[in-house]
This record gives structure tokens, sequence and C-alpha cells, in this order.
């Protein structure tokens, strides 16, 4: 998670239909639920012998293994085996680059991902404890940084283009490029905390927190951006 980006490039569109929110557990076929349950099982296997053993020392077969399927199998759902570190990222992105593309008239970028995260959280609440087992295996494999830094690229080309077409200026515009990084650094200082909140939950020293409760922060966090990003119009409405 790729949908046009039409919306994006051009700031003058008509209106669109925003899409409905996504619903995590909407009904699905036998087939796709079968599927669905043997890629679930594949991931959980592959995240805790990732933990437990190390994500450079677990092979593919192993994880097959375990999770009783084939090699093939396994790399039919999860083409490289640092995919199976980030399970959620690619149909993650799909949905934000599919809600920005679809923004409405006057619907700021950072407004849409304040509604794109509301959508999102019933999901990351779901998986909220395979999330906690991500951050560890991340935190502890340090070769998985860079595979993971494709996602924040992705992430900061779709922002800063959504940017963009909010101010009307080409996507390298350094206002729209720095909204982007104020954007992406408020979601990095938000892991950053989670990881630290699982380390504290780790060694006895609190319970785990709420993802509602982060979450809320990283909204209000949100509103200071969206209210740049008006200003911004205002000022270049007025020049």
């Amino acid at each position: 998670m790729t949908t046009g980006m039409s919306r994006m490039g051009d700031a003058s569109s008509t209106t669109a239909a925003r899409p409905a929110p996504h619903e995590p557990d909407a009904p699905l076929g036998l087939r796709e639920r079968k599927k669905q349950q043997t890629r679930e099982l594949i991931v959980s296997v592959a995240l805790e012998l990732f933990d437990r053993q190390g994500f450079a020392a677990t092979t593919i077969p192993e994880i097959a293994r375990a999770a009783d399927v084939s090699p093939r199998t396994v790399s039919s759902y999860f083409p490289a085996k640092e995919d199976l570190a980030f399970p959620d990222a690619d149909a993650t992105f799909d949905r934000l680059e599919a809600r920005l593309a679809m923004r409405e008239r006057g619907e700021t970028t950072a407004e849409a991902l304040r509604d794109w995260i509301r959508t999102e959280m019933p999901r990351w609440e779901r998986f909220e404890d395979r999330g906690r087992l991500q951050r560890r295996v991340h935190t502890a494999n340090p070769e998985l940084e860079a595979y993971g830094r494709r996602y924040m690229l992705r992430a900061d080309g779709l922002i800063a283009r959504a940017v963009a077409a909010d101010l009307d200026v080409s996507p390298d515009d350094l206002v729209a490029r720095m909204a982007s990084s104020a954007t992406l650094a408020i979601f990095h200082v938000m892991n950053v905390h989670g990881k630290a909140e699982d380390e504290a939950v780790a060694a006895g020293e609190r319970e785990a927190g709420s993802a509602a409760d982060a979450l809320a922060v990283l909204d209000q966090a949100l509103l200071f951006v969206s209210a740049g990003i008006r200003a911004l119009q205002i000022a270049r409405a007025e020049d």
C-alpha cells in the first residue's frame, strides 16, 4: 500500500469524494481468509525467530518449517526476507497514498493525515503486541534500518507532493520539503517514544500505555503542522 496521485499533482482540481474509512475486519471469502491466516502465521513465527535468534541468523527454510509451509510459500508472500520484518508497511503506505490523493478541496495534508490516523487506529490497536515485537526486532538488528528507510523516503515523497499541491508549488520547493520533514519528524519522535516505552514495560517499570494515548499526542502535533500550512497558504495568497 499504488493509487494515482492526480489530486496531489493538481491543487485546483474539483472536490473528490472521500474514500470510505478502512475496515480492518471487512468480510473475506473462504480462500482469502485462508491466505490471510497463512500470511499472519508466517509473520508471527518469523518475528518470533528474529527476536529469539537474530535476523541474520534466521533463514527462510527455518521460518517455513516453523509455519509448516514450504519455503516457496514464504517467498510468494514475502519476496525478500526483510519484508517479514515490515509485514504491514506496503499496505499501510498504499492506504496513506490513497487518502492523500482523495482529500477534499481545502483539506490540508496534515488534516488528511489526522483523518487517516483515526481510520488506521483500530488496526494499530489490534496488532499492538506485534508492533512492540517489530520495534524490538528493528532495534536489535541494525541491518534492517536501511531497508526501513525506503518507507520513510516514500512517506517523504507522498507528503511533500501533497503539501506542494496545498501551496500550489513544485514538490521540490523548499517550503514543501520543510513541511514534509517536520511531519516526518513527528512520527520519528513518536517511534522513539514507543521504543522507550517498550523498554520500560519490559523492565517492569510501568504497564503498557494505550495506543490511543500516544496517537492523541501525535494528533495534537499534526494540528500545529496543519496550522502552519494554512498560514503559508494565506501568506502566498496575499503576495
